[in-house]
């Protein structure tokens, strides 16, 4: 699954919403007073906005992780990659997503789609761990 890089949050924009209980009916009414508060998504999605990026998803080698071609990812590029994390990787020129495994000493490179195989990393490849991803947008 590739990715193409979006953008670079340079500026933080604030973008507050209500937050409603899951159980609300005729939402139609209006809703003056709200018990459960609001979200500040950009504090949610971007603590740190100098240490996030945005890419588009391509492809479908991760939808068992619910990571859909079109989909756009928040990744924050100074997370230090652990175990099992969904990663932005760099590998030999091409960014992809995928999930980082270390077994038995060995870096590999994990696909959400069991059409696709693990990859191992080499030591005479490019490789490089881009980012951490933290949040999936995509349309329902």
């Amino acid at each position: 699954m590739k990715v193409n890089k979006l953008a670079e949050l340079k500026t933080q924009y604030s973008f507050e919403a209500p937050v409603l209980p899951a159980n609300v009916r005729n939402y139609k009414s209006k809703v003056v007073q709200l018990s459960e508060g609001s979200i500040d998504l950009n504090t949610y999605l971007a603590p740190y906005p100098k240490n996030i990026y945005l890419v588009r998803v391509q492809g479908e080698s991760m939808i068992n992780d619910n990571i859909f071609n079109g989909d756009v990812l928040v990744v924050d590029k100074t997370e230090i990659p652990k175990d099992n994390k969904v990663v932005i990787a760099s590998l030999n020129g091409e960014m992809a997503v995928k999930r980082f495994r270390i077994i038995d000493g060995k870096a590999y490179l994990y696909s959400a789609n069991e059409k696709f195989l693990p990859i191992e990393i080499l030591p005479f490849w490019q490789f490089e761990i881009q980012g951490v991803v933290k949040h999936v947008i995509h349309s329902v």
